[in-house]
């Protein structure tokens, strides 16, 4: 093996072993990372959604990319971010019957009902109500 060879096989190696996983690991490693900054009232149904609903949603504002269930940004807001109260509100009682109910769930894979507590309902949809939408 020429010197040539093998100071190019080192520096292959460092970068398969050293930098590649650097860059895949060097995240805060907080659930929060790639979710939008919100009001203080709005935080908890965020970290909620994130745990809670996101493996299966898609919702820009907490940085979810669910590829299960429906994205809740083009679903419940097709034409962008409510520009009202009237229609926030109205998003976020859509959400929590959704929650409430759950969507065909006598059907396997489906959303079931009750995942959280009502007042976790509560703040979920109060979050999705303001924030869907916005991506």
């Amino acid at each position: 093996m020429s010197k040539r060879t093998f100071i190019t096989f080192g520096v292959l190696v460092f970068v398969l072993a050293v930098v590649i996983p650097w860059l895949a690991f060097r995240g805060s490693g907080d659930a929060n990372t790639g979710a939008e900054a919100v009001p203080a009232h709005l935080k908890k149904g965020q970290a909620l959604f994130e745990t809670n609903c996101g493996t299966c949603h898609t919702l820009y504002a907490a940085g979810t990319d669910g590829n299960y269930g429906p994205n809740l940004d083009e679903l419940l807001a097709p034409s962008g971010q409510a520009e009202t109260a009237k229609t926030a509100k109205g998003v976020a009682e859509r959400v929590l019957n959704a929650e409430k109910e759950g969507v065909d769930s006598q059907t396997p894979g489906r959303m079931p009902p009750a995942i959280l507590n009502p007042e976790q309902q509560k703040e979920v949809a109060e979050f999705v109500g303001a924030v869907a939408g916005e991506g």
